[in-house]
C-alpha cells in the first residue's frame, strides 16, 4: 500500500477545526500526510508542527466561482503525488473527485448533504447532479448521520457506502470536571455578569443557515417570562452586524451580547446552563456536541444531524425551525427546572463518550483504512 493520504477542504479552517487529531493520527500510523486547502490570511504554525505537507488551492466557497477552474489545474498537479485522497467539504471535493484518475482511492466524507428538506429545489437538484456525477469517481462515502444513508444511496453503490460518528470529540477537553465553582464565578466576573445570571449560548458562523435572529426574536419573547439570563451569540461571519442591529434596534443589548470568535469554548461552556442550536441544516454539529460533552442541556432544530445527537424530551429538546416561541418556551422550562436541566445534561454527556469519542471515530475510520489497502467495498451501516 501506498501510505500517502492527501486531506482536501476548502479552506484550512476546516483541517483546524476539526481534522488535527485525524492527521496526527495517521502521522502516528506512519502515513505521509498532505493538507490541500485555501491557506488565504491562515496562521500555519499548528499544522506544520505536525509535520504535515501544505499546499495552498485557491478553493472559493462559492460553487459558481470562475476562481476554481484555476484550483482544478492546480489540485490536479498536486494529487499526482497521493494515492489515497480523503475529501471534506462540498467544492472543494467536487473539483478534486473531477481531477482524480483511475490511480487514486477516493474518500469522501460529507458532514451533510447540501441538498436537504428545506432547501429550494433548485438548490438541491444541482448540488444532487454534481454529487451523482463526482460519485462516480467515489471509492467510498462516508456519511455522519443516519438520515444521509439512505440520500448517499441515491448517488453510489450502498457497498460504498460508511456510516461513522463524525469527526469525533476530544472528551477529555471537553469536560465539566476540569472546572471548579470557583473558576466557574470568576469567569463570570470576568464577563461582567452576576454569580445568579442563567447563560444560553449558542455557537454557529453568523449566516442564513444558522438563524441567530429566531434567537435574537425568542429572546424578546423569553424576557417577558424571566429576566435573569445572557444570550452568548459565538461566532463570526457575513451577517453579524445585521444581527447586532437587529439587537440594537430590539433593544435587547442587556439580554444578547456577541462575542465573536473564540479559543476558550470549553470555558464558556463551564458556565452555560442552556446551549442552543437553531440551523436550517447541519451534518453533524460539532457545537452541539460540546455542549452535550460538558453536560450542558441543548435546544435544536428538529433537523438531520442534530436528531442523531438530540433525543427530544430524553436528553434535550428537538424544535422546529424558525419557531421564535418555541426556542422561547423550551428555554423558559429548562431555566426553571433545573432537575431536568441537569438530567438532560448527564445523559448528553453519556452519549457522547459512549458513540461520538474521537477515539471511537478514528477507529471507525483506520477500519475504513484498512478495508481500501485490502481492496474491499464492504457495507459498513
Amino acid at each position: 500500500m501506498n501510505k500517502k493520504v492527501l486531506f482536501v477542504t476548502t479552506v484550512i479552517r476546516t483541517v483546524e477545526a476539526f481534522l488535527i487529531p485525524h492527521i496526527r493520527y495517521f502521522l502516528n500510523k506512519d502515513y505521509e500526510v498532505g493538507v490541500a486547502a485555501n491557506t488565504q490570511d491562515s496562521n500555519l504554525e499548528n499544522l506544520k508542527e505536525l509535520g504535515a505537507a501544505i499546499h495552498h488551492v485557491p478553493f472559493s466557497r462559492v460553487l459558481i466561482d470562475k476562481g476554481n477552474l484555476i484550483s482544478y489545474k492546480v489540485i490536479k498537479r498536486i494529487i499526482k503525488h497521493y494515492h489515497i485522497l480523503h475529501l471534506h467539504t462540498p467544492i472543494a471535493s467536487f473539483i478534486t473527485r473531477m481531477a482524480s484518475s483511475n490511480h487514486h482511492d477516493v474518500i469522501y466524507t460529507v458532514h451533510g448533504f447540501h441538498f436537504n428538506e428545506n432547501e429550494m429545489w433548485l438548490k438541491n437538484f444541482l448540488f444532487l447532479t454534481a454529487e451523482k456525477i463526482a460519485g462516480l469517481k467515489t471509492n467510498k462515502l462516508i456519511v455522519t448521520n443516519t438520515d444521509d444513508i439512505a440520500v448517499a444511496q441515491k448517488i453510489v453503490s450502498t457497498r460504498k457506502i460508511h456510516y461513522v460518528h463524525g469527526v469525533g470529540l476530544d472528551t477529555h477537553n471537553y469536560d465539566p470536571a476540569y472546572f471548579s465553582e470557583k473558576e466557574k464565578q470568576d469567569y463570570k466576573l470576568e464577563l461582567g455578569l452576576n454569580s445568579n445570571i442563567k447563560v444560553i449560548t449558542h455557537i454557529a458562523e453568523f449566516n442564513n443557515n444558522k438563524r441567530q435572529m429566531d434567537i435574537v426574536d425568542a429572546c424578546d419573547i423569553l424576557k417577558d417570562k424571566i429576566q435573569n439570563f445572557v444570550v452568548f451569540l459565538i461566532g463570526n461571519g457575513e451577517n453579524l452586524d445585521a444581527v447586532q442591529k437587529y439587537i440594537q434596534d430590539r433593544h435587547l443589548d442587556t439580554y444578547i451580547k456577541c462575542l465573536g470568535f473564540r479559543v476558550d469554548i470549553p470555558r464558556i461552556l463551564s458556565i452555560t446552563d442552556i446551549g442552543l442550536l437553531v440551523s436550517i441544516r447541519e451534518g453533524l454539529p460539532r457545537s452541539v456536541m460540546e455542549m452535550m460533552a460538558m453536560k450542558v442541556p441543548v435546544i435544536a432544530t428538529n433537523i438531520r444531524g442534530n436528531r442523531d445527537l438530540i433525543v427530544n424530551g430524553e436528553n434535550g429538546y428537538l424544535v422546529p425551525i424558525k419557531d421564535p416561541l418555541q426556542i422561547a418556551e423550551k428555554c423558559f422550562i429548562l431555566l426553571t427546572d433545573e432537575g431536568l436541566a441537569k438530567q438532560f445534561g448527564e445523559l448528553g454527556r453519556k452519549k457522547i463518550e459512549s458513540r461520538f469519542s474521537i477515539e471511537e471515530v478514528l477507529q471507525q475510520m483506520e477500519l475504513i483504512y484498512k478495508d481500501l489497502a485490502k481492496g474491499n467495498i464492504t457495507d459498513s451501516f
